[in-house]
Parts: C-alpha cells; sequence; structure tokens
C-alpha cells in the first residue's frame, strides 16, 4: 500500500496588500523553477482541454466549481486510484508532461504543499484540481461557468462560490484581489479584471507572492 506524503504546508496571513517574492530566476511574477514546474502540469495536461467545453456546458445546471474543468485530468495522475496524489505521482506527471525531473523535497515544498489547502498533510485530487484551476486563463467559457446570478460579470460571492475552499488563505485573498482589481468599485468583474483577479489569487494562494500586513 503506498503510503501518502506528508506535506508542510505554507502558512501566512494576507492582507491587501500583494507584494511580488523576487528570486533569481528574474521572472518579473517572481516566480521560481519549482512554481514553474506546477504550473508546467497544468499546460502539459492543456492538450486535453478542449474536450471538457461539452462536459462543462452539460454540467452548467449543478453549477460546477472552476475546477471541475480540470479534475479529469488531474485524476490521470493518480495511479492507484486512491484519490491521493504521493510525490511520485506528481513527479512522474512532471516527467511525462513538462520533460522536467524535479528533486523530490521540491517537488513536496512547491509544487504539492501550496495546494494542501486543509493542512492535512495530505494532498488530494481535488486539492490539486483546485490549485490548478487558479492558473487556467479567463474566457468566455470561465465566465459563463462563473456567472451565476444571471448579470453580466463576476460578483465576489460568485468567485468565491466558483473557486470552491481555498484554505484560509483563499479567504483572506480573494476578497483583497476582488477589491484591488475592482476599479469602477461596481462590484462586478469584466474579463479583463477577472483575469487580473486571478493572476493575483493564484500567486497569493499557492505563496508565490508574498504579502504585507500593512494597510493601503
Amino acid at each position: 500500500m503506498r503510503q501518502a506524503i506528508v506535506l508542510c504546508s505554507a502558512s501566512g496571513r494576507a492582507s491587501s496588500r500583494f507584494i511580488a517574492a523576487k528570486d533569481r530566476t528574474g521572472n518579473p511574477h517572481g516566480a521560481s523553477d519549482a512554481v514553474l514546474a506546477r504550473r508546467s502540469v497544468l499546460l502539459g495536461l492543456a492538450a486535453g482541454m478542449a474536450s471538457l467545453t461539452y462536459s462543462a456546458k452539460g454540467a452548467r445546471a449543478a453549477r460546477p466549481l472552476l475546477s471541475d474543468l480540470v479534475r479529469p485530468l488531474v485524476q490521470k495522475m493518480d495511479a492507484n486510484g486512491d484519490g491521493l496524489l504521493d510525490v511520485d505521482e506528481v513527479r512522474e506527471a512532471l516527467q511525462r508532461n513538462g520533460g522536467l525531473t524535479v528533486p523530490r523535497e521540491t517537488v513536496v515544498r512547491d509544487v504539492m504543499a501550496p495546494v494542501d489547502f486543509n493542512n492535512d498533510a495530505v494532498l488530494s485530487v481535488d486539492e490539486f484540481s483546485r490549485g490548478m484551476a487558479l492558473e487556467l486563463g479567463v474566457d468566455d467559457r470561465w465566465m459563463r461557468l462563473m456567472e451565476r446570478d444571471g448579470e453580466d460579470g463576476i460578483s465576489l460571492e460568485e468567485l468565491q462560490l466558483g473557486l470552491g475552499d481555498l484554505g484560509q488563505r483563499g479567504r483572506d485573498v480573494v476578497p483583497a484581489a476582488f477589491k484591488m482589481v475592482d476599479k469602477n468599485r461596481n462590484g462586478r468583474l469584466d474579463r479583463g479584471e477577472a483575469q487580473d483577479a486571478m493572476n493575483l489569487i493564484a500567486a497569493g494562494v499557492t505563496g508565490d507572492f508574498g504579502f504585507d500586513d500593512g494597510e493601503e
């Protein structure tokens, strides 16, 4: 029986002021090699995203989460079908989809731990799906999936419902990101604003950016 990997999840509290974490890569978003490795899983799976368009439309009445778009692809990483992802399964996905060989300790620390949203030291397929869904680009399909009240644009409540539970960090980051990008203060995000919000949320929730507890 495969033993579940123990994770040491990132901790910290978010405020409405985001501070980029610069690193030696010179990446403008402060993304480390390990962060890029995590994102490469989604990029490697992207070829299968087109096939999810129909299934997402069919499930619309049930109001699926954004992570439902990604979950069928993430499930393919779960080699033994136990609903949990261990370090070997994630490393294999990185190798298969991105051609990357990443040290085990780096996979645990920088790829897996940031999406252990409930801090239970076990990484589930569902948690990884939620983490990967944060990296999806905002397009018309994304907007249709997230708009739940029939009005144009995404409200804070719709954004929170569509993203699902992202742990305490997510509960801090999502409202802060929404407030930052809602420039006209109308309480709804258009497509461009939603993409800006998701960039901040993805960085904040996974710890790719740091946070300052100071006031604006």
